[in-house]
């Protein structure tokens, strides 16, 4: 299969997910307010992709969710380790908002795990064999772990403090 069948092969929902993640990285470009809740759409996006893949590339189901959650925990404590090289996060004045330093990272890190995971997918639809290949499947957990990960470790970097302050402020 050449290039350009494999791209025409992509279902249209990577393609939209390439363009949101292009659009959220530029806009992590700038120190901006950001809700709250908002901190949480591309770590979810990337755990329920790794899941995904878990559950429809690999066989050895059990082995592969083990590999995930060590990635998420390497994962984790790499994206927490660059988030805090990035600048602290600043609380906002504004209920349930925080103003998030602009940073490159989040949009090399988006695209990067963006290729690591399309990458995995192209490779099942090529070589259907790698579905039974323990190996592979550890490969394929571990990836999806440590690129969800970052993003949680990340984010968690943010959210914590908030929370911390928030609770303070309650009582």
């Amino acid at each position: 299969m050449g290039l350009i069948e494999l791209l025409r092969h992509t279902p249209t929902w990577v393609w939209i997910l390439l363009v949101y993640l292009i659009f959220r990285g530029i806009k992590a470009l700038q120190t901006r307010e950001v809700a709250v809740q908002k901190l949480f759409y591309i770590p979810v996006l990337f755990l329920v992709w790794g899941f995904y893949g878990v559950f429809r590339e690999t066989t050895w189901v059990a082995y592969t969710l083990f590999s995930m959650i060590i990635g998420l925990l390497i994962g984790g404590i790499i994206g927490a380790m660059l988030s805090h090289a990035t600048g602290k996060p600043i609380s906002s004045e504004n209920h349930g908002m925080i103003i998030r330093p602009g940073s490159a990272l989040p949009l090399i890190f988006m695209l990067l795990a963006f290729a690591a995971k399309y990458t995995l997918s192209v490779s099942v639809a090529l070589h259907p064999e790698l579905i039974a290949s323990l190996s592979f499947n550890l490969i394929h957990g571990a990836i999806s772990g440590v690129t969800a990960g970052i993003f949680w470790g990340s984010m968690l970097v943010y959210f914590i403090p908030w929370y911390r302050q928030r609770k303070r402020l309650s009582l």
